[in-house]
């Protein structure tokens, strides 16, 4: 996998990408599956831990394929239980030997940009479900990985992670699986310090963004405080293509409108003005003033982002982060604003930052943006699992701030994301996300849309594992949860 980000291009590294594709989701009799979890065992070809089943995959939520929730693909997406199925490993009935139902994805390749139309069959393509990987388990190491061996695990339940399990998975023979090469561009969130362009890193690239999420570890039984699985699950839609650093903006736009899909049915109405299509702010100048100009005028991105005023945007292929307190100028600017607006019929919360109170009169106006009353309260110094599961059930949307940090706890960039479903499954958090993997102009998102699952907790702080500092790490990762945003959408009751 290639990451190609402010820092650096990061190439051939420990840092794997599994993914899989809920619409060829099939067990071995080639019948679709329902919802379930997926669990993935990788025989590493050396270190300490060759020939060993090595779980890297654990409990990757997948909502089961298209043709067995029977729904169509053009709008509106639901969770759909499914049950009966037994749990199955990969084995050579899947076509060519090429993870007819997943992916395994790493190594230096950078897809070529796609410009202009996409056709009508692939807008109403299904997310693939994703998540991170070590490729090379206890070795810290570069170079391409052209294959590897692996059993995968699907069952409608969670499995619990206990050696039991790995036991079982090894009664499986692995196979070999092709890996294919994927990129990554996804940032653009300043850190809520202010910070917005960071440094090139000095660290050698398999390291420049932490080591990648570790494997599991199992117990040696069940433990006695087994929790049974809660969860909470929205729409994963709708997810649109980011332009060039635009993940806060996107995010924003992303939560607003599945606010209106959810809640614009009757008897109620909600709805923002603008279309959910791509566009930017444009920066231009009127005499010696800087001007950001939505383009085009009815999409809502480009409008929150015209209020957020990133600098050097130009295109879709241009611009830069997003600071802390554009992020809060562009969207609460946005919602005043009475020629793009108003759309009053929102309320804010969040957790993180040093402020209490975000907006309008308070700590991010600095008098340039008009925010007609709008505000966000703290309810916790650091975002919590607990704080967005409980937002998520009450059908808000929400959105996260996240920062990551090299081995020597220096900051590396940020991203922002739109959270759609949090669990708790043995006792582990987990958060499920949807952005686009690969900014710019080139419809990565209606080719190619990405959703993924992290276990959340607080393992360490940056430069320092194992000591906590009370915000979340994604999968163990030196990646830290900054802010988290709650949108309540207060709809109009047209039948009294």
């Amino acid at each position: 996998m290639t990451f190609d980000l402010e820092i650096g291009t990061i190439a051939q590294s420990d840092w794997g990408q599994f993914r899989v594709k809920l619409d060829r989701l099939r067990d071995r009799r080639g019948k679709p599956v329902g919802s379930g979890y997926v669990n993935v065992f990788f025989y590493p070809d050396s270190g300490s831990s060759a020939g060993t089943p090595v779980w890297s995959v654990d409990n990757l939520y997948v909502a089961g394929s298209a043709a067995e929730t029977g729904k169509t693909l053009k709008h509106k997406k639901k969770v759909h239980g499914g049950n009966g199925y037994h749990a199955w490993a990969g084995d050579d009935a899947w076509e060519n030997n090429a993870w007819g139902n997943s992916d395994w994805e790493s190594d230096d390749w950078r897809k070529p940009k796609r410009r202009g139309s996409h056709s009508a069959a692939s807008v109403g393509r299904r997310a693939d479900a994703a998540v991170y990987f070590d490729l090379r388990p206890g070795t810290d190491g570069e170079g391409v990985v052209q294959h590897v061996r692996a059993t995968v695990l699907f069952s409608p339940q969670p499995l619990p992670t206990v050696t039991d399990i790995v036991q079982f998975a090894a009664q499986f023979s692995p196979l070999m699986y092709p890996v294919r090469a994927t990129l990554v561009k996804a940032e653009g969130a300043g850190h809520v310090d202010g910070r917005t362009s960071p440094v090139s890193s000095t660290i050698p690239n398999t390291l420049s963004l932490g080591r990648p999420p570790q494997p599991i570890l199992p117990a040696p039984s069940l433990p006695d405080d087994l929790s049974f699985p809660i969860q909470v699950i929205q729409a994963n839609q709708p997810n649109l293509d980011s332009a060039w650093n635009q993940c806060v903006p996107i995010a924003s736009a992303n939560a607003l409108q599945y606010l209106e899909e959810r809640y614009d049915n009757l008897p109620l109405a909600w709805r923002v003005p603008q279309l959910h299509i791509r566009g930017i702010g444009q920066i231009g100048t009127a005499g010696d003033v800087l001007i950001w100009t939505p383009v085009p005028e009815n999409s809502l991105v480009a409008n929150i982002d015209s209020y957020g005023r990133r600098d050097n945007v130009h295109d879709l292929d241009t611009g830069s982060y997003t600071t802390f307190c554009g992020l809060i100028r562009g969207l609460f600017g946005y919602l005043a604003d009475p020629v793009s607006g108003p759309l009053d019929g929102v309320h804010f919360r969040h957790q993180g930052s040093n402020s209490m109170v975000l907006g309008d009169n308070a700590d991010c106006d600095n008098g340039t943006v008009i925010m007609g009353g709008m505000t966000s309260q703290r309810e916790g110094d650091f975002p919590t699992w607990e704080w967005i599961f409980n937002e998520l059930s009450q059908g808000r949307a929400v959105t996260i701030l996240f920062s990551w940090y090299d081995i020597n706890g220096d900051w590396k960039g940020g991203h922002s994301v739109r959270v759609y479903g949090a669990a708790l499954i043995n006792n582990k958090h987990y958060i499920m996300t949807l952005d686009d993997g690969a900014q710019g102009d080139n419809f990565s998102n209606v080719s190619d849309p990405r959703i993924q699952q992290w276990e959340v907790e607080d393992t360490g702080r940056p430069g320092l594992d194992g000591v906590p500092d009370g915000r979340l790490n994604m999968d163990g990762m030196s990646w830290e949860i900054d802010f988290a945003l709650s949108f309540e959408a207060k709809p109009t009751l047209l039948i009294p």
